[in-house]
């Protein structure tokens, strides 16, 4: 390779990476620039929820990140399939729920109170029931039923 071809070469690397920028858009470049500051970057969000300073003195800090339970009544519908069958108890891990609240699953005309978890996932990602919960409602452990869960036991 000629010495040119390496320059040529080196040139279109270091052009392509300039490229490369923060999401700001194509900056050629820019680190050429010695008039040119870097971005910004835009401060945190502020953990106070937007109450000013002396309202967040108030809350305690494990209260102010606390999501709040669910008001009893419909939650929604999920399509659940069976959670980890080693764990005991009658649950539902759902995303209709931002914190632990007990509320109730309806499937096939039959209701059942449980323990309802946030599971973490988006809304429409679906749920996880128990196997007790299952065998409860007398749905198939292979099957992914419908059901309608409400906040409040």
């Amino acid at each position: 390779m000629t010495r040119y071809s390496r320059l040529a070469l080196g040139l279109c690397l270091l052009a392509a990476l300039s490229a490369c920028g923060n999401g700001n858009g194509f900056r050629p470049l820019s680190f050429l620039s010695p008039d040119r500051a870097p971005s910004a970057v835009p401060p945190p969000p502020d953990a106070s929820g937007g109450a000013t300073a002396d309202e967040a003195a108030d809350i305690p800090a494990d209260e102010a990140a606390m999501p709040t339970p669910p008001a009893a009544g419909p939650l929604g519908t999920t399509v659940a399939t069976l959670g980890d069958p080693a764990r005991p108890g009658m649950w539902l891990e759902t995303p209709l729920v931002a914190v632990e609240t007990q509320g109730t699953i309806t499937a096939n005309g039959q209701t059942l109170t449980v323990t309802l978890y946030p599971s973490g996932g988006l809304p429409g990602s679906g749920s996880r029931i128990s196997l007790a919960a299952m065998q409860a409602l007398g749905l198939p452990l292979t099957s992914l039923p419908e059901l309608s869960v409400s906040a409040g036991g």
